[in-house]
């Protein structure tokens, strides 16, 4: 018995050791995460997620620091803060930096074009590590993308119920980036482009009748204090803003930390995925239960045939830029794809 008791003791030593061992493989570093939404939206826990299972797998040694709600540098900013390495992984909103990035925009930009979540993420993943014009414009900003997420169905929330288009009609409605006004004055209404921050005071000042968001997001953003109407109209889903890092720290960082950080991404994508499914599918009840009302609109299809293809208007705005038969090539292979 004392030898099997010693047996048991030695061969849990060595695997501690051998656990202790690969810990210690790994180089002692401290990252800055920088995230241009508050840490109480909800899917600020997937990168908490990818926080905390890096620090796990790492053993302690690789610490992650993060720095919610552009704290450490604003939107137009990011770009060229993570592209320099200052700091070490950075979320961007693809859509807000058009001018820099206007192919690989592309999935974030457009609304009315997704309608699948995780299918979208694996197209802009495809094409962020395939089509040779975005490698192009990733490598020149310097910068290498890490982690995927999509939001859902974006939807309105109004201070009146929309129930037609004659009620969308002139009204005042949140927009953001180059593409979703477009959308929004094909079927009437005007667009006013501000961050997610200012739109519960746009709306208490009556610059805004109503909001672009999805439902989850109604109470994180306190919408619910502005907004007592939804609607269960659907402009499609988008992929969100996208993890990135600087191509010369990941070149950079040791091979076991790069395999460490793909392998964390991949399964925070995986639990983002069902985090945003499970979180919108319950938020109808939430809705309602702060008291506000889903209207249910009643001219979809009508409304469908006046928004214009916003692939073809993406393309046509690249062509402009001298890009047109890039674009017309990415644009096919969305359609064919997503």
């Amino acid at each position: 018995m004392k030898i099997i008791r010693l047996a048991t003791a030695l061969l849990a030593v060595g695997a501690f050791a051998i656990g202790s061992a690969s810990a210690q493989n790994y180089p002692r570093m401290s990252v800055r995460y920088s995230s241009n939404i508050p840490e109480v939206i909800n899917t600020s826990r997937i990168d908490k997620y990818f926080s905390s299972e890096v620090e796990k797998r790492s053993g302690g040694a690789i610490r992650v620091q993060h720095f919610w709600a552009n704290a450490i540098g604003g939107e137009a900013e990011m770009v060229d803060l993570v592209g320099s390495g200052a700091i070490d992984f950075g979320l961007i909103v693809t859509g807000n930096q058009f001018s820099r990035m206007p192919f690989t925009a592309v999935t974030n930009a457009l609304p009315f074009v997704f309608n699948d979540g995780p299918k979208l993420n694996r197209l802009t993943r495809d094409i962020f590590t395939n089509n040779p014009t975005i490698k192009a414009e990733l490598d020149a900003l310097k910068l290498r993308p890490v982690l995927y997420r999509y939001l859902p169905d974006y939807r309105i929330y109004c201070t009146k119920p929309v129930r037609s288009l004659a009620d969308i009609k002139n009204k005042k409605i949140r927009s953001y980036g180059t593409f979703v006004p477009v959308m929004l004055e094909s079927i009437g209404a005007i667009p006013v482009n501000i961050p997610p921050v200012d739109m519960v005071q746009a709306m208490q000042s009556g610059a805004m009748d109503c909001t672009y968001m999805f439902n989850s997001s109604v109470s994180a953003f306190k919408i619910d204090q502005v907004a007592k109407y939804a609607t269960d109209l659907s402009f499609g889903v988008i992929s969100a803003h996208t993890l990135f890092t600087s191509t010369a720290k990941w070149a950079a960082w040791p091979e076991n930390v790069r395999k460490l950080f793909e392998d964390v991404a991949n399964d925070a994508e995986k639990f983002g995925n069902e985090l945003i499914a499970a979180d919108e599918a319950k938020a109808v009840d939430g809705l309602k239960t702060v008291g506000m009302e889903i209207v249910p609109f009643q001219q979809p299809a009508d409304l469908a045939k006046m928004v214009p293809d916003m692939l073809d208007v993406w393309a046509k705005k690249m062509a402009e830029m001298g890009k047109g038969n890039e674009a017309k090539q990415l644009a096919d292979y969305i359609r064919a794809n997503r």
